[in-house]
This record gives structure tokens, C-alpha cells and sequence, in this order.
């Protein structure tokens, strides 16, 4: 699964939480109400009414144009070149038309185009009151807020002002953390494609073959063998998937270079039946937060598969490659994952 229906399907079920809701400067919730806070609170007062100007605004044409567009993918140049006026513009839209439900989306990256001045004019009043409407935990929000007032005093001129340097919750590092598997995924997508390139039909068919057993077993991993019980949770998968992901780059790559080491299937694949072993004793014992035994096998069979279709394809692309090599670096992947779940 792609990140962003990762991150969609989060949102959907509730797996980021609640967020405390924004106007910073004048919000009475318990926890922003702590006498520390005040010089931010009074910062975001003193800009409440410097909204972006009308003239960076998408006009009625120009917003159809901008049907489904993504900021976040538009600024940050996410597997296209990056366009920030467009991002602008985009932001604009996604607030109108109540889009920007995504972590990184309309006043985020609306607050970060002002801040750095890149797809407008750079105006620290108008991304502080951005800034202010900006959903966060109060340390966060109070750390933002003074953090773009610090900045304006330097006179700061560049250009790499991010939502995520200043996140303090669990819930914002999900967020980042999602934010950045969107990018890393582009950078994988073009290097596999890269080495997939010179594969005939057949071997493409196979290759789809794994990447569907792949994307099976890595969600079945993602979803079921990292612990959904804290504040932490989504970061935590979606690091665990993007672990998985990168894992699979790292085996393409050295199978296209032929540097899989020569290794022993057998030993590997004792060493693997005895993790599995320990970690079903060890869940039988005592629950690991949500991480159940049924999940963990439904994921090691998702794996079987995985391992077996990836066997299936390199004899085909890569026939020169022994079957025990390969077999025993992904048995090696798999018995790490299980001896050091996170």
C-alpha cells in the first residue's frame, strides 16, 4: 500500500488521535492555559487579523484547475519537479473545498511558504497567524510560534523553515514520519524501476507477482507486528513498513550487482524456526501491547509467500544467483525482524 492511503487509512480509523484544536492566542484549554505560554498566546493576538493577501488567492478559474491537487506533493517536489506557487494556490483550495484534513496539507504548508518565502512573498506575520491556526500540542505550538518570532529578529533569509522541527506528540511524529516515507518512496519507485528495466515480459510478470506478495507481507507487518498501543504507534509502523521497504531495495540491488553472500539456507532457517518460536512463547506469556500471536503468524505466512515468490522471480531474472544465497539473506531479514520487533 502506497503511504499516503497508509496515512488515509489511519486517519480514517483513528489511529492518529485528537489534536488540540487552534486559535493558539486565544484557546482556553487546560493544558495551553500555563502562565509559560503567555508570550506566544500574546504573538498570535497580535496577528490575528493577517490573513495571506487576496492577490496570492486562487481566483473561481483558477480553482477548478486545482481539483484534487496536493500540496505537500507540490511544494516538497514529491516524484514531480517542485512547483511552491502552485502549492500555494493549492493550499488555498484545499482549505475552501475542506481538503486539508492531511497532516501536511493547506495552512501547514501555507504557514511554511510564508516562513521561507518560497511560492510567495516571505511574511513572518502572516505565517505566525498561520501558525497560530495550526493544530498541535501546546509545547508545540508554543515552540513554532516563538521559534518564527526568533527567526524574524535574526533577519533569516532561508529557505528550509519545516512543520516537522518543532513537533513535541507522538501524533505530530506520525505525521513527519508519514511525510517522509512519501518522499523516500519516490526515490525506491525510480531506483527499482531503474533496475528493472532490461527484464523481459515474463520476468515482469514475475516481478509483479512479488511486488503484490511484498506489499502483502510488509502491510501484514506493519499492521500486526508493531505494537498500536501508544502515542507513537503510527510512526512506529510506518517506520517498520519503510524498514521492510528499504530491506527489499537493499536485496534487488545486491542480487542485480550479484553481491548476495554465500550462506548456509539450513542454519539460517533454524535460526529463523527458533525466533519464531521464542516470540510465540514470549506473547503466550505476556501480551506486547496490541501485538497478538495471530498476528504474527498470519505475518509469517504472509512472509512464506513473500520469500517463496521472490525465489520463484529471481530464478527467472537472476538464474546465475543461488537459490540457498538468497533464500538465507531473506530468512536472516525476516529472523531480525522477529528478535527485534521496536
Amino acid at each position: 500500500m502506497k503511504t499516503k492511503a497508509v496515512l488515509t487509512a489511519m486517519l480514517a480509523t483513528g489511529l492518529f488521535g485528537a489534536a488540540l484544536a487552534q486559535d493558539w492566542g486565544e484557546g482556553d484549554d487546560v493544558f495551553a492555559d500555563n502562565p509559560a505560554f503567555e508570550p506566544s498566546r500574546a504573538l498570535c493576538r497580535q496577528v490575528r487579523d493577517r490573513e495571506p493577501p487576496a492577490s496570492d488567492r486562487p481566483d473561481a478559474a483558477m480553482r477548478a484547475s486545482l481539483a484534487g491537487c496536493d500540496s505537500e506533493v507540490l511544494y516538497y517536489g514529491i516524484g514531480m519537479p517542485a512547483d511552491p506557487e502552485r502549492a500555494r494556490l493549492c493550499a488555498f483550495a484545499e482549505i475552501a473545498e475542506e481538503r486539508d484534513h492531511a497532516p501536511l496539507s493547506g495552512r501547514v504548508i501555507l504557514m511554511t511558504i510564508y516562513a521561507n518565502g518560497v511560492g510567495a512573498r516571505r511574511d513572518f506575520d502572516v505565517a505566525t497567524h498561520l501558525a497560530c491556526n495550526v493544530e498541535g500540542a501546546p509545547m508545540e505550538s508554543h515552540g513554532r510560534v516563538t521559534r518564527l518570532a526568533e527567526l524574524r529578529a535574526q533577519g533569516w533569509t532561508d529557505t528550509d523553515f519545516h512543520y516537522c522541527d518543532d513537533i513535541t506528540s507522538g501524533l505530530a511524529a506520525g505525521y513527519c514520519a508519514g511525510h517522509e516515507a512519501r518522499i523516500a518512496e519516490v526515490g525506491r519507485a525510480a531506483a527499482l524501476a531503474a533496475l528493472n528495466e532490461r527484464l523481459t515480459p515474463p520476468q515482469r510478470r514475475a516481478y509483479a507477482a512479488l511486488e503484490a506478495a511484498r506489499d502483502a507481507f510488509i502491510g501484514a507487518h506493519g499492521d500486526g507486528e508493531v505494537d498500536m498501543s501508544g502515542t507513537l504507534r503510527v510512526a512506529l509502523s510506518i517506520g517498520a513498513r519503510e524498514a521492510a521497504h528499504e530491506a527489499f531495495l537493499d536485496t534487488m540491488r545486491r542480487l542485480d550487482a550479484r553481491r548476495l553472500p554465500a550462506a548456509a539456507f539450513a542454519e539460517a532457517d533454524a535460526a529463523l524456526n527458533s525466533a519464531y518460536t521464542a516470540r510465540r512463547e514470549e506473547l503466550w506469556r505476556e501480551a506486547r501491547g496490541t501485538v497478538t500471536w495471530e498476528q504474527v503468524r498470519a505475518a509469517q505466512r504472509a512472509w512464506l509467500r513473500y520469500r517463496d515468490t521472490f525465489l520463484a522471480f529471481a530464478a527467472r531474472a537472476y538464474p546465475a544467483m543461488p537459490r540457498d544465497h538468497l533464500a538465507a539473506w531473506l530468512t536472516a531479514q525476516r529472523t531480525r525482524m522477529l528478535t527485534d520487533p521496536g
